[in-house]
């Protein structure tokens, strides 16, 4: 582990700037320490919450962010480009 902090700290890098731009470059998208991140994503937001310092704090972001990703969703698969011609301002609670 002392290796690895050590190369990141050589680089001028932390491991999140590592992470986020291991992530987000097409260049390393089928590379394999970005699917095991994928894979083991569940364990890695575990040990996030679990985490004695943030717990509470990286909860809330982690609710932020699923929130972000849910409105994108929704804004995409009820756009007209997906066929869907819905809109919610004639939503209601009754049932036919």
């Amino acid at each position: 582990m002392d290796t690895v902090i050590a190369v990141l700290h050589d680089c001028n890098l932390s491991a999140s700037q590592f992470i986020i731009s291991i992530l987000q470059s097409q260049q390393y998208n089928g590379h394999h320490v970005v699917k095991d991140l994928l894979v083991r994503c569940d364990e890695i937001f575990d040990a996030f919450i679990d985490h004695p310092s943030r717990g509470a704090e990286t909860l809330q972001c982690m609710n932020q962010a699923m929130r972000k990703q849910y409105i994108k969703e929704i804004k995409s698969i009820s756009s007209e480009e997906a066929d869907w011609h819905f809109g919610p301002s004639h939503a209601t609670m009754q049932q036919d």
